[in-house]
């Protein structure tokens, strides 16, 4: 009886034990399983190469094989996920992170073929600048002739708008990397984005163009064909920088939080004050252009002895024309003559009117009134001319026609008397 104790004991024992081993053995292979997986998984996120992504691919692959054996204890220890899954997983985690990758260096390339762009746009934007000096100072020549002086201003009004244009598209280069919404940008993109506008000077540059062309309005002899492209540009100008001041001045506060501090304060308070210098530039190139558009408008009438209202803006021309069409109505003197097709059809209506109707001048709504009520004036005038030149050709063929009438009437009579005498 002791013996079979003994002996059943020992059965016992070596059950227990292979019981345990085994235990051991599976928790070996989950945790075996869950260190590789995890290790896999941080890999793949940190992975920038296309060598490091491909070597992913053969360890995931690896993993699904030395494990394939031990599916459902791994199903069961990872439940509600299985085996399958957690492959699936990582293979998705990696073809994500290798779209990433892709995406990146595909920008990395586009970010440094803009970094020429730009640092070509800068070497042009200077050579401008140098060309708009040599100009202004043949324009202020005392041996340039009048069609060598209109030749400048054209170049100088040109030389203005390229340097527009580039600023602007060079502003466009900066943020087109970083995307519309500089909220989403990451501490390294803010901190990229703060360093180019930084090193372009972005509003700085705005800036002196606005004081370019104060400078150049203050220069210059405009003809009134000038008038137009001039307020085209201002608006074009007040309207980007509209949209951009905003932006920039967002873009340079939104340094990294790595950043802030003296230097960081220092660069917001650089771009601020740019800002409103490019504020007072742009109020000071309105106050300008309208001051010399409305004078040079005046001089029209003026020095063609026409007495009109003063204006200094499109409603006080407005005002002015109405006035005048008011009281000429009725009159039928040299000086509606002159107003009418010397001034207003000459004049206005060819040389001035694209500038008029810009919406900051006076706008094409109110031209277009103010172009009806000026025509009918002329109308008036010109249906009273009409009136005396039908009457002259009617009496003229009322006569003719009663010669005409008359005279087959006496011939026939001759030839009647002649008969009788024979």
């Amino acid at each position: 009886m002791k013996q079979q104790i003994w002996i059943i004991a020992a059965l016992a024992l070596i059950g227990f034990s292979t019981l345990v081993l085994a235990q051991q053995s599976d928790f070996e292979v989950k945790e075996r399983f869950r260190q590789m997986y995890e290790a896999l998984k941080h890999e793949i996120d940190s992975a920038r190469t296309k060598e490091e992504m491909a070597q992913l691919a053969s360890r995931i692959n690896g993993l699904e094989s030395e494990f394939a054996e031990h599916r459902k204890l791994i199903s069961g220890a990872f439940y509600p996920r299985t085996f399958e899954s957690m492959i699936t997983d990582l293979r998705d985690q990696h073809a994500v992170a290798q779209l990433k990758n892709t995406t990146i260096q595909e920008q990395g390339e586009r970010i440094a073929s803009l970094e020429n762009q730009i640092s070509i746009l800068n070497t042009q934007i200077e050579g401008l600048n140098a060309e708009h000096e040599m100009l202004l100072a043949k324009l202020h020549s005392a041996q340039t002739s009048l069609a060598e002086q209109r030749e400048l201003i054209k170049r100088l009004r040109d030389n203005l708008a390229a340097k527009d244009r580039l600023v602007h598209t060079l502003v466009d280069s900066i943020f087109l990397p970083f995307g519309k919404n500089l909220n989403t940008l990451s501490e390294v993109q803010k901190d990229a984005l703060a360093k180019r506008l930084e090193k372009a000077n972005i509003i700085a540059r705005i800036a002196d163009i606005a004081q370019d062309n104060i400078t150049f309005l203050g220069s210059t002899k405009l003809e009134a064909k000038d008038y137009s492209t001039l307020v085209a540009q201002y608006d074009q100008f007040k309207n980007r920088w509209t949209g951009l001041k905003e932006k920039l001045t967002a873009a340079v506060a939104a340094t990294p939080t790595s950043a802030r501090g003296a230097k960081a304060q220092q660069a917001v308070a650089v771009a601020s004050n740019n800002a409103e210098q490019v504020d007072a530039a742009l109020t000071e190139w309105r106050s300008k252009l309208d001051a010399s558009f409305w004078a040079s408008l005046m001089n029209e009438f003026t020095s063609r002895n026409i007495l009109i209202q003063p204006f200094n803006d499109g409603k006080s021309f407005s005002a002015s024309i109405r006035s005048y069409v008011e009281s000429a109505k009725n009159s039928s003197d040299e000086s509606t003559r002159i107003f009418v097709d010397e001034i207003w059809i000459q004049r206005i209506d060819k040389d001035w009117r694209s500038a008029l109707e810009s919406e900051s001048m006076l706008g094409k709504l109110e031209y277009a009134s103010l172009d009806r009520l000026v025509s009918q004036l002329h109308k008036e005038r010109f249906n009273w001319q009409i009136v005396f030149w039908i009457a002259n050709v009617i009496a003229v063929i009322l006569v003719g026609w009663w010669f005409l009438s008359r005279k087959p009437k006496a011939t026939q009579q001759e030839t009647v008397a002649a008969k009788s005498n024979a």
